[in-house]
């Protein structure tokens, strides 16, 4: 009679959990080899390898390429135009960095800042580098105070506003 375990086959399936350090850096769909965790081998041979295939979830904030990372930032018209500076959370730290803005940032312009990226694998210390792109948000409704003073901003400009018409028309130049 066949043993009842393994039906005479010499085998017999187990589960066993197995802890896996995923290093820093590692892109969604990796694999990584875990040497004699597989099946077991024919005839009493070395067991076979186990692949664990990685899925990394996805971040609220930043987007990844490879390893870089990208986010979008909103910023009101005034700090584009005036500059700022807004905290962004570092991934994997509790801290936050003090990103700056400069002045006469442009909607929709891409800043790059050195080193804020995903940490390179394979013992490389550089990190990817990080691409914030500016999101200008304009009021949608506005104060007396605040109407009163982009008018003044508008006059100083010559520019021409939907309540009164101000210097030669863009055709008539």
């Amino acid at each position: 009679d066949p043993c009842p375990d393994c039906r005479g086959g010499g085998k017999t399936r187990i589960e066993k959990t197995i802890s896996v350090k995923i290093p820093p850096g590692v892109e969604n769909g990796s694999q990584m080899r875990i040497r004699g965790e597989g099946e077991a081998g024919e005839q009493g041979g070395p067991s076979g390898d186990l692949f664990v295939v990685i899925h990394v979830k996805e971040h609220n904030f930043y987007r990844r390429d490879g390893e870089n990372l990208a986010c979008r930032i909103p910023v009101s018209f005034v700090q584009a135009a005036l500059g700022a500076k807004l905290p962004i959370p570092v991934l994997g730290d509790e801290k936050e960095y003090e990103f700056e803005i400069p002045r006469g940032t442009q909607p929709g312009q891409v800043i790059r800042v050195h080193g804020m990226g995903m940490p390179g694998l394979r013992g490389m210390r550089r990190r990817g580098d990080l691409y914030v792109e500016i999101i200008v948000k304009i009021p949608e409704k506005l104060s007396q105070r605040q109407t009163e003073i982009l008018r003044e901003f508008a006059d100083t400009e010559n520019l021409p506003t939907a309540s009164r018409k101000k210097g030669k028309g863009f055709w008539k130049k």
